[in-house]
């Protein structure tokens, strides 16, 4: 199960393949990677615990890990080095065999995280002290009195109560 890296030439033939043909090999694969039976198959030869491979369906690069859950034809696997956990479907992995060793995980460099909304057990806290915009474009400072599933309750000097969601609110440094 030793695949080796991606052939230049491929990348090179299919940099001259015009937008069509690169749209026609798209839905074959899609159709080919769509057939129920090729993800049973692919499910079938991985097991929790073992140390897989994982296609990055960001930048493309190979990723190691090991299963840690399945849900029927998608599983979570938790990146060597990094300690991150992906949901990646069994298509997109490949399983160690005993007599094959996983990468070294210290030659690993993780891409930078990306972006995520503000979220309330992380970010927000009862009693920040935070700021949002109006529905008229009014800047409202206000401080949290409840955190809720997703929106916060925020109270103001003038005495009114604000619920909000998480993502236009701004916290307010004290300095």
């Amino acid at each position: 199960m030793n695949t080796p890296a991606i052939d230049p030439r491929m990348i090179e033939a299919l940099g001259g393949a015009s937008s069509l043909q690169l749209y026609q090999l798209k839905a074959i694969i899609e159709g080919l990677l769509a057939d129920p039976r090729r993800g049973l198959a692919a499910r079938a030869n991985l097991h929790l615990g073992q140390a897989v491979r994982f296609v990055d369906f960001r930048d493309g690069q190979m990723r190691s890990g090991k299963i840690i859950a399945f849900k029927d034809t998608q599983a979570t696997v938790l990146e060597q080095g990094t300690k991150r956990t992906w949901k990646i479907p069994c298509l997109a992995m490949q399983g160690y065999t005993n007599t094959e060793r996983a990468p070294d995980p210290s030659t690993y460099e993780p891409p930078p995280e990306p972006v995520t909304a503000a979220t309330p057990a992380r970010d927000f806290q009862r009693g920040d002290t935070v700021t949002f915009d109006d529905r008229d474009g009014r800047v409202i400072t206000g401080v949290i009195v409840r955190i809720n599933h997703r929106t916060a309750s925020i109270g103001t000097t003038d005495g009114g109560t604000w619920r909000v969601p998480f993502h236009m609110l701004r916290h307010v440094l004290d300095i």
